[in-house]
C-alpha cells in the first residue's frame, strides 16, 4: 500500500502545483495596466498551460 501512495502522491502534488502556478501567472497578468500586454499575457498562460 506503501508504494502505490508513493507513486500516486507525486501525480496528485504535480496536478495541484499546475493550478496553482496557472492562478499565480494570471494574477500577474492581472496588474499590467496596459491591455495589449495584459492580453498577451494571458494568450501565453493558457498556451503554458494548456492541457494537449
Amino acid at each position: 500500500m506503501k508504494k502505490i501512495l508513493l507513486l500516486v502522491i507525486p501525480f496528485i502534488l504535480s496536478a495541484c502545483s499546475a493550478d496553482i502556478g496557472r492562478s499565480w501567472a494570471e494574477n500577474d497578468c492581472s496588474k499590467m495596466r496596459n491591455n495589449a500586454d495584459r492580453e498577451l499575457c494571458y494568450k501565453d498562460v493558457d498556451r503554458t498551460f494548456r492541457d494537449d
